[in-house]
C-alpha cells in the first residue's frame, strides 16, 4: 500500500525513526525531574536494589506500568553484564523513540498519508524536545495519537474510520489509568462515539466499554498492587492527592488563562498560526467541519479542566499536540493545492526554521549542566565510601540511574506538607540559611566527598567551600532564575572542612 505519492510505509517509518533517534542524541538537556525520578530512578531501584523513590511512590499515586517497561530493559542489561551507565541512560530513551515513531506513523495514517502532516509532526519543536524523553506525558501523547488513528470518526474520507473497531478504547482506558487527567479528552470522544454508533448505545457500553475497562483496569490494579505490596488503585490516589487535597499547588500556581496565553503558544511555536487559522475555519463553518469541531471540543474540554487546576506546566498539554497538528495540516493541505511553488517553499521554510531554533537551543543548550554533570560525577567516585551532596533545588539532576554506583548521596527534600499547612520544607530551610543547615547536618558526621551546587550559591557557602577544591564548572543556562544559576559547580573535599562560626549567611 502506498499512503502518499512517492512514499511507502517503510520509507515513512524510516524517516520518522531517524528523526526520533536523532532527538535522543541531540536533546541532552534537563527539562523536568519526572523524566528521571518517576521512571528511571524507580526502575533502577527495582532492578538493582538501590536508589531513591519520591513521595509519589510512597503514597501510591503513580502507576508502575511505564517504570516496569524500563525495568525490563534494565533486567536484560543486568543479567547480560551490559549494565554500563551509558546503556542505562540511552536505551530507555531509544525505547521511547520507538514508541513515538509508532505514534507519528499512526498520526500520518490518520491524516490519510498527507506529506504536510508528516512534515508538521516531524518539525514540531516541542515534540522533538520531548518525543524521546522518558516522561509519562510522552507515553500518553503517543497513546493518544495511536488511539485517534483508530477512532471511528463519522463521514471521514478514509474507509477505516467508519469501522467501529474497539481498539481505540483499549488505548483510551490505558491512558486514563496511567494518567487520569487525560479523562476529559476521552469523555468527549467517548460520548461522540456513543451518540453516533451503529450498534446501539447500551450494547456498546455493556459489550465493549465495560469489559475493556474491567480488563485494562484490573490488569493495572493488579500490577500496581503487586509492586506496592497492597491493594491500590493509583488513578484514585492520584485524584485524591492532586485534586481533592490540591497537593499539586505546592509546586507552583498560575492564573486560569495560563494555557491560553503561555502554555499552548509556547508548545506550538510557529505552528500556532495554522492552528488559529484552522480554529477560525471550524468556528466559521461548523457544519462543514464536524470532525474538526469534535476535535476542537475535546481540546477545549482538556484545557478547561486543566485551567481550573492551579498548578500548570507546558507538558500537561503535550497530549493535545497530535490533535492540534491534525487541525493545522487540515487547513494547510487545501491551501497548498492552489499555492505557487515559491509560496510552498516560503511556508515550509518558515515552519522548519521557526521550529529548528527552539528545538536546538532547548535541546542542546538550555539547562544542559544538570545532565552533563552526571558522567563527571561517576568519574570522580573513587570508591564506595565516596559521598555526594547535591545542594541544589529539589531533584535538579538525575541520580542513581545515571551514577549507577551504590554510594551515599544527599539531596534536599521538598515533599509537600501532608498534614500541616505552612510548614517549611527542607530545601526552603536550606536556602534560607545554608550555613546553619550545613552545621546541623554535618556536626556529628563526615562532610561529603563531593558537593554539587549552582554558582549562585557559591558566595553563601564560602566558609564551607574553603575545605574543597573546584574540579568542574559546567555551563547550565543563560537565563538563571530562583536558586538556579548559570553554571553547575562540582567541589571535591581536600582537607578537613571548617565548621561555620555562626548562623549568618
Amino acid at each position: 500500500m502506498v499512503l502518499a505519492k512517492g512514499l511507502r510505509p517503510l520509507q515513512v517509518v524510516s524517516v520518522i525513526f531517524f528523526v526520533r533517534l536523532l532527538s535522543v542524541f541531540v536533546v541532552q538537556t534537563w527539562y523536568v525531574p519526572d523524566e528521571y525520578w518517576q521512571t528511571l530512578e524507580v526502575a533502577h531501584k527495582e532492578v538493582f536494589g538501590y536508589g531513591a523513590l519520591t513521595w509519589e511512590w510512597q503514597k501510591g499515586i503513580r502507576s508502575y506500568l511505564y517504570p516496569s517497561l524500563v525495568a525490563l530493559l534494565y533486567t536484560i542489561l543486568k543479567y547480560t553484564g551490559l549494565d554500563y551507565p551509558e546503556a542505562l541512560v540511552l536505551l530507555p530513551r531509544i525505547l521511547q523513540a520507538v514508541i513515538s515513531t509508532a505514534a507519528d506513523y499512526s498520526f500520518y495514517k490518520w491524516t490519510g498519508g498527507r506529506k504536510w502532516a508528516l512534515f508538521l509532526i516531524l518539525t514540531s519543536w516541542f515534540w522533538f524536545y520531548t518525543g524521546s524523553r522518558t516522561l509519562l506525558q510522552t507515553l500518553e501523547t503517543a497513546l493518544v495519537a495511536i488511539a485517534l488513528s483508530l477512532f471511528p470518526f463519522k463521514g471521514a474520507k478514509l474507509g477505516y474510520f467508519d469501522q467501529e473497531s474497539p481498539r481505540w478504547i483499549w488505548l483510551a482506558v490505558l491512558c486514563v489509568f496511567i494518567r487520569p487527567t487525560s479523562a476529559p479528552l476521552w469523555v468527549v470522544l467517548g460520548a461522540y462515539n456513543l451518540f453516533t454508533t451503529n450498534q446501539g448505545r447500551l450494547r456498546l457500553i455493556m459489550r465493549t466499554y465495560v469489559p475493556i475497562s474491567l480488563i485494562v483496569g484490573g490488569a493495572l490494579v493488579g500490577l500496581d498492587s503487586y509492586y506496592y505490596g497492597r491493594l491500590i488503585i493509583t488513578p484514585w490516589e492520584f485524584f485524591r492527592f492532586n485534586v481533592l487535597h490540591d497537593i499539586a499547588s505546592f509546586y507552583g500556581q498560575h492564573p486560569w488563562h495560563w494555557y491560553l496565553t503561555q502554555g499552548l503558544p509556547a508548545v506550538l511555536g510557529i505552528n500556532l498560526v495554522p492552528v488559529l487559522w484552522a480554529i477560525y475555519n471550524i468556528l466559521r463553518r461548523p457544519k462543514e467541519n464536524k470532525n474538526g469541531l469534535l476535535l476542537l471540543a475535546a481540546v477545549a474540554s482538556h484545557v478547561a479542566v486543566y485551567s481550573f487546576i492551579p498548578h500548570k506546566e507546558f507538558r500537561f498539554v503535550l497530549p493535545l499536540l497530535p490533535i492540534l497538528m491534525y487541525l493545522a495540516q487540515d487547513v494547510i493541505v487545501p491551501w497548498s493545492r492552489k499555492a505557487k511553488k515559491w509560496q510552498l517553499y516560503l511556508v515550509a521554510g518558515a515552519i522548519l526554521l521557526g521550529n529548528a531554533g527552539p528545538a536546538v537551543y532547548f535541546g542542546a543548550r538550555h539547562q544542559a549542566g544538570s545532565t552533563a554533570v552526571m558522567p563527571l560525577l561517576r568519574d570522580a567516585v573513587t570508591s564506595n565510601r565516596t559521598s555526594i551532596a547535591f545542594l541544589m533545588p529539589c531533584h535538579s539532576t538525575p541520580l542513581y540511574s545515571h551514577l549507577h554506583k551504590n554510594i551515599s548521596t544527599r539531596y534536599l527534600n521538598c515533599d509537600p506538607p501532608f498534614s500541616k499547612t505552612g510548614d517549611t520544607f527542607e530545601a526552603e530551610a536550606f536556602f534560607n540559611n545554608p550555613l546553619r543547615w550545613w552545621r546541623q547536618e554535618y556536626s556529628s558526621r563526615q562532610p561529603p566527598t563531593l558537593v554539587v551546587l549552582f554558582d549562585k550559591l557559591r558566595g553563601r557557602l564560602e566558609t564551607v567551600l574553603t575545605g574543597y577544591q573546584l574540579i568542574h564548572e559546567i555551563p547550565h543556562t543563560q537565563f538563571p532564575e530562583g536558586e538556579m544559576g548559570e553554571n553547575v559547580l562540582v567541589y571535591r573535599k581536600t582537607a578537613s572542612t571548617p565548621r561555620p562560626a555562626d548562623d549568618t549567611v
